[in-house]
Formats: C-alpha cells, structure tokens, sequence
C-alpha cells in the first residue's frame, strides 16, 4: 500500500469544558504511533498507509473524547500518489 500524507486538525468542543492539556494529550498519541509526523501550530502532518493514518486520527479524537470533549470536529487533508509519497518530498 502506498505511502501518504496527511494533515489533520482535532476541534475538541463540549459544553463548559476547558481543553487546556487535550492538545498535548493529542500530540503524545502522534508521537507514540510511530509514523513520520510534523506538528505543525494549525495542524499536524502524518505519513504511513492509509490505513494507519485513519486508525492514528481516530486515537487523536477519542483522546479528545476521553478528557471531556461531548464532540470532535476533525479536518483532515490526504494526499495521494500511487507511487506514494512522504513529508520529505512535499518539503523538497
């Protein structure tokens, strides 16, 4: 399976919750998925197959869940060749 990219973005919401600490929760379960990442201060960029790259987004919102969120609005951009392709090609 090929190689992608993808940046993606957790909103956590929930009615009179606080989020402070939710983001680096968030972070640490990128960290510790062992894909290729750069976090970046709007979104975060991850590259593997596609179907760890889901699998790793569906961790983050439930993380989000788990420390209080009722909801999770997820953006989520997936960049696709059949050949693959990695962080490091879209920086060079």
């Amino acid at each position: 399976m090929a190689t992608v990219t993808a940046g993606f973005q957790v909103l956590p919401d929930g009615k009179d919750m606080n989020t402070d600490g939710m983001i680096p929760e968030i972070v640490e379960v990128v960290k510790e998925s062992g894909l290729n990442y750069n976090i970046g201060p709007m979104e975060t960029v991850v590259e593997g197959n596609l179907h760890q790259v889901f699998e790793l987004i569906q961790k983050a919102q439930q993380v989000g869940i788990n420390t209080g969120a009722t909801e999770c609005i997820t953006t989520i951009k997936v960049h696709y060749k059949p050949n693959g392709v990695t962080i490091e090609d879209k920086l060079s």
